[in-house]
């Protein structure tokens, strides 16, 4: 029998194994998302366990109790599976108890198979039947996996990226398996949500690959990948350079200048969205790509940005320019120079030595 269970649970052990030497070789990377990524495969590997002694317990009218009790905690640990990886991704300010509250309901929902067959039972036979409440457990899952699908589309895929597939192609295999599961049982949620797990790691970790870490816009080898593979799609292009930073450095050093970059960033951030992709490509140089050509929302999105950077105690020197006829690198070096005059009419109106950028 435990062979059989080996070869039953054969694609998901070899994934817990694999995934779970990775995450112990990258205790760097995202240190609390990675400890929700051990919350997915810790859960999985209970699963396999719970599935294995369910089936033990299946054989022997006796073990009722434990079958019902293995049952339970297989259906939380599929909630806590998924709720592993929607944690992942959620903003630090916004994990809060609230989510764990459905992965809490599908306990006690299931808990009550121990008085009343309202989730689930077995007849006279032994045999296994599930009541009006049984898909609380397969609805859970599924919650949590749309959540996901939500707030990857929201703030973690750009417009032009391929890899903004990954993670719904990885959440309809998810709950596809879910629906099967619930229909004819079966452990296919469980490799589905290991084989998800992996895919969602390697989108987060090429993720990163892409942002500057200072200030989480995307970073120089980014544009210039954008530039390369959108350079026909892209319709404007904007040239930001920070005012004052070697001053700021010199008077109160390199992390009261870290500071305003971050401040910067989030200025940048606050107003980029499908069509508008924002990098910092130097130190204190900043790039913006459009894939729109209007002049007007432009002109007000940089405008903008000023104003929020000003508001944060700082200085930018922006310049813009719409493709038309130019080829990209033309429309990029002419945003160059119009944010460089801008920037010379900035040190002429201040009296600040140029060199002091």
């Amino acid at each position: 029998m435990l062979l059989d269970m080996f070869y039953r649970h054969l694609v998901t052990l070899f994934l817990i194994l694999l995934f779970s030497i990775k995450l112990w070789t990258r205790k760097s990377f995202r240190n609390t998302e990675t400890r929700y990524f051990w919350l997915t495969v810790i859960s999985c590997l209970m699963l396999v366990l719970e599935d294995t002694l369910e089936v033990m317990a299946e054989a022997d009218p006796s073990l009722r109790f434990w079958r019902i009790l293995l049952s339970v905690l297989g259906y939380t640990f599929r909630s806590t599976a998924a709720l592993g990886l929607l944690l992942v991704i959620v903003r630090q300010e916004k994990r809060s108890f609230a989510l764990w509250i459905p992965a809490l309901i599908t306990l006690l929902v299931s808990g009550t198979a121990f008085f009343t067959d309202i989730a689930f039972g077995f007849d006279e036979n032994y045999t296994f039947y599930r009541g009006p409440l049984g898909y609380v457990a397969f609805i859970v899952p599924t919650l949590y996996l749309v959540l996901i699908l939500w707030i990857t589309f929201r703030y973690f895929t750009e417009r032009k990226s391929a890899e903004k597939y990954i993670l719904p192609i990885a959440c309809v295999f998810c709950m596809t398996a879910s629906i099967a599961d619930s229909l004819n049982g079966g452990i296919r949620l469980n490799e589905a949500i290991m084989i998800s797990s992996v895919f969602f790691y390697i989108f987060l970790y090429s993720h990163d690959n892409r942002r500057d870490p200072l200030t989480g816009l995307l970073n120089r080898q980014s544009f210039y990948d954008d530039c390369a593979i959108y350079k026909k799609s892209i319709l404007a292009a904007a040239s930001l350079d920070m005012n004052g930073l070697k001053e700021l450095n010199d008077n109160h050093g390199h992390s009261a200048g870290d500071e305003a970059l971050l401040r910067i960033g989030e200025c940048l951030r606050a107003v980029t969205d499908r069509d508008t992709l924002a990098y910092r490509i130097g130190g204190d140089e900043f790039a913006m790509l459009f894939f729109h050509d209007r002049e007007e929302t432009i002109a007000r999105v940089i405008e903008q940005i000023r104003e929020n950077v000003a508001r944060s105690g700082y200085s930018i020197s922006a310049g813009y320019v719409l493709k038309g006829d130019l080829d990209l690198d033309e429309t990029i070096r002419e945003s160059d120079s119009r944010m460089y005059e801008d920037k010379a009419k900035y040190y002429r109106k201040s009296g600040h030595d140029r060199r002091s950028r």
